[in-house]
Order: structure tokens, then sequence, then C-alpha cells
């Protein structure tokens, strides 16, 4: 998932701000400088690193349960379960995110963590100032693991739908009074026009819609556009197709292809068809007009206990250098790097990342590491990553296995043992490790990747194929794994002729 701001126009407003890389690395103070201290909280559905009090803690993660428990509510009827947690970083002092976000004027940031974890960057006060940007990004992070295959304007329809379930009333309903400062009440509206479109749709025209089935999400100052025709369309057809949707949403959460499926509920609207786009361009521009929006309400609470530990300050330098909206400059990242190890010298992370810096194998420090954080996931994710083939795989094995075990909701090490599994030709074995590594991150085409080869190994090359497209649909063409992704399908195609021609299958292509 890309890092995306939790504001409008983020894009400007990163641009016009003053605070350098520099800048900001050199006021940043952690606990052993004279900082505030650090503590992470853990709810059911989220972990809280915080310089905030216990008291701010407490109404964060009430605030946020709640809102995951509403969105839930939206998206289903009724409350599921959703594997895995969101890291949410948040400061205490508005100055302090600004230093690490660039900006003073946005509410905060979503992100992808140092082991693949969805992460909402933000001060206290940004969920106070932006609380449906924050609905909007956690209704991303649900409808992943509903919706397997999404085009981009059904996500971004989706989310705006959804994320008015957390704009807030003045008024408590039940009694008529005025709530009192600190205290907040969701409205639980779901499908009421998020509030920066009515300005939008005075200036801007619906995108045509063969563009917008086509779009693939570039963030570029046509962007507004398509995302407000993204809201348009999904509440346009919830409101007028409703049986139809129903069906596309089934074929989605099947993980169909979505132009298949788009033409299987709505024929009538078929791209292929001439001049049939054309009447739901007619369409949509009179629906955006109608100043006339149907909503419902939803009403839902979460599960707001929880459990702390503090947070050491080797750890804390290592998530907010991570959590940089702007990618920190080498020079920047060693000293942030070597602060962290002057003050846990074992830090796993911190090792690693120093490693690869310099261009050296961090295997030796991070055996060295390992006696002294034992309990520690990273450093045995880490280890296993850093052992080559060539190198000792019962090592690799079990030091991938331990991690797997001390914590079962990381997708990177579920992920990584399936992978080195697979490549042993170990695919039953494999299995339930792959599964669990794509429920945990639905989005991550790596580990998508992972489970077409085991499904290929299995003999079950459709699937395969399947699982493989759906991997290249949400890959980067750009990176350099993409070659290798469409090596794979190529293979599995291969096989799936061979097995109908009586020829038997081939081994897993190795990555």
């Amino acid at each position: 998932m890309p890092r995306r701001w939790l504001a409008a126009l983020a894009a400007a407003l990163i641009a016009g701000s003053a605070w350098s890389a520099e800048d900001r690395a050199a006021t940043f103070r952690c606990s052993a400088r004279g900082g505030r201290d650090w503590r992470e909280y853990r709810s059911k559905h989220f972990f809280l690193d915080t310089d905030g009090s216990l008291l701010q803690a407490d109404l964060l993660l009430k605030r946020l349960e709640t809102m995951e428990a509403m969105v839930l509510q939206a998206l289903l009827g009724e409350q599921a379960e959703i594997p895995g947690r969101v890291r949410v970083i948040a400061f205490s002092s508005p100055s302090d995110f600004s230093e690490l976000s660039g900006s003073q004027r946005v509410a905060g940031y979503f992100i992808t963590g140092q082991f693949g974890e969805p992460t909402i960057v933000l001060p206290f006060s940004g969920l106070d100032t932006e609380p449906e940007v924050v609905a909007h990004e956690l209704a991303h992070h649900i409808s992943w693991h509903l919706f397997p295959r999404q085009p981009r304007w059904f996500a971004e329809g989706l989310a705006y739908f959804v994320q008015t379930v957390a704009r807030e009333e003045q008024i408590e309903p039940a009694t008529g009074t005025h709530l009192v400062r600190g205290e907040r009440n969701l409205s639980g509206g779901v499908g009421m026009m998020p509030r920066d479109f009515m300005a939008w749709l005075n200036v801007t025209r619906v995108a045509p819609m063969k563009d917008l089935l086509d779009w693939q999400g570039r963030e570029d100052a046509a962007a507004p556009r398509y995302n407000l025709s993204s809201w348009l369309l999904y509440h346009w057809l919830w409101n007028n197709r409703s049986k139809q949707f129903s069906q596309y949403q089934s074929r989605l959460s099947d993980a169909a292809d979505p132009m298949v499926a788009w033409q299987s509920a709505f024929p009538e609207f078929d791209p292929a068809k001439p001049g049939a786009l054309a009447k739901l361009d007619e369409a949509l521009e009179q629906y955006s007009h109608s100043a006339r929006y149907a909503f419902y309400k939803v009403s839902a609470r979460g599960d707001a206990t929880f459990t702390d530990a503090p947070l050491s300050s080797a750890d804390v330098h290592l998530y907010l250098l991570g959590a940089r909206h702007e990618k920190p400059a080498d020079g920047q990242a060693v000293a942030e790097l070597d602060e962290a190890l002057r003050e846990d010298p074992a830090q796993p992370v911190a090792i690693a990342w120093r490693a690869r810096l310099a261009g050296t194998s961090p295997l030796p420090t991070l055996r060295q590491a390992a006696p002294v954080h034992p309990r520690d996931w990273r450093v045995w994710l880490l280890i296993g990553q850093a052992i080559t083939d060539a190198d000792d795989k019962a090592e690799k094995e079990a030091a991938l296995r331990k991690a797997v075990a001390l914590n079962p909701d990381s997708a990177a090490a579920q992920n990584a043992l399936a992978w080195m599994l697979a490549k042993g030709k170990k695919a039953k074995e494999a299995l339930p490790f792959a599964n669990r590594a794509v429920d945990l991150a639905p989005w991550d085409p790596a580990a998508i990747d992972t489970l077409a080869a085991v499904a290929a190994d299995l003999g079950q090359c459709e699937q395969a194929m399947v699982l493989q497209h759906r991997a290249l649909e949400m890959l980067d063409p750009k990176l350099s794994s993409a070659d290798a992704f469409r090596q794979r399908l190529g293979d599995y195609e291969g096989r799936c002729r061979k097995a109908e021609s009586g020829k038997g299958t081939e081994s897993p292509a190795a990555r």
C-alpha cells in the first residue's frame, strides 16, 4: 500500500513546507536525550505507539476501535473478525508530528511499515481535525480483506462512501444536549457526501466512465476528479442498481477478474458494446447535479480494552525513522541508526538497516543480538532473511519458525517461511503459512505470489494462474521483481497446458 496523505491537497501542502530533513532530524529528542517517554498500547485491532498520556491513549483507542466497528458495520451489516492489527504512531505534540511529516498543515498520513504492516501516523489533534480521512484509510484496509481484487474506482468509491461514519456530531442525539469538550459522538452516516465534494461538484465534471473504469490510481492533478467520480459511480450503483451491484461485489469477494465481474453484473454497461458507457456517462452527469443522495446510519461500539508496555528509545528511533513520509537521506538515516545502536547495540532492525547502507552482511551481528533479545520476533525474521540458500538452511528455517511462533500476526514472517518451504519442495507444509500471510496482508503481491507458487507445486495450476494474475495486477510494473512474476505466470500457464494434454507438471520456478 502506498503512502497516502490523510488530507485534501496534501501534495501542494508538502511542496510549500519550509522544513528540511536535516531540520527535522535535529529537533526531535528521544527519551534517552531528555525527550518524552514512549509506550505501546495494544487493543483488539490496533498497536498505538505514543508519547502521549494514558488518558490520551485511552480516548484515542476508544475512538479508533469504535470507528473500526462502524466501518465494519457499514460494509457488512455485522461485526466480523479482521486478522492482524493496524499500527498507529501518535504524537502528543503537533510540532513533533510536523517535523516528521514535513508539513504543518496535514492531519496525518498512511504508510506501509518496516515489515509491511499498515501504519497511520498522526498527532492526537489529527483525529479531531480530520476524523473522516482516518475512517477512509481504515475502510481501505478492511476492504482488502473483503474484496481481494479491486479496481481503483471501486476502492476509492467504497472508502469515500463509508468514511462519513466518522463525521462527528456536536449534539447528543438521545438528549439533544451539546457535547462537552473532549467527548465525541460519531454520526454513523454511510453514503453522505464527503465535505470536499460539494465544492468539487461546482467546478468539476464527472470523468468519462471508460477512463474511470481503466483508472490505475495515478496521483496527479486529475486525482480529485477521479475520486469524486468514483464516489458518484459507487453511490449511483448502490442507489439505482443495488441487486446488480451486490452481485458485482460478490464476484469481487471471490477474487474474480474485475472487468469480467463488471460485464457479468452490468451487461448494459459493457465497455465492449458501442455506446453502452455513454448511457452511464449521462446518468452519472445527471446524478451529480441531483443534490439528493440517500444515506443510512449504522451504530456500533468497539472493544477498547488494552494492555501497554514501555518502548525503548532505540525502538522509537526506528519507528520514527521508518515512518517519515519523505524517505530519509542516507546520511540522516545513518545518524539516526547509529544513535539507536548506541542506546541498544543489539537493536535488530537498526543492525540490519545499518548493514544494508554499508553494503555488508548483518548476519554475524544479528546472531550476537539474538541472545540479548530472544523474544523479539524481528531478530529471528532478519536472521532468516539474511541467511542465503548457500548457507545453513536448517538455521534459516529454525529462525523463521521462531519468528512466526513469536508473532503469528506478522505477514512478513509467515510469507518468508512459506516461501522457503515452497522452494524446498515442501508445499504441503508451506500452505498454511502462505494462506495466513495472504489473510493478514491481502494487498501484498509478494504474499499472493508465494501462495501461487504453493498452489502450482500442489498441482493446482488454474488456481496458481488466478493468484499470479492477481499478484501482477497489484505489483508496480517498474519494480525489478515484475519480470520474475511474469516468468512464473508463464510457467503456470505452461503447466496447465501440459496437464490438459496429460503430460504432467513440473516443479515451481525458483525466485
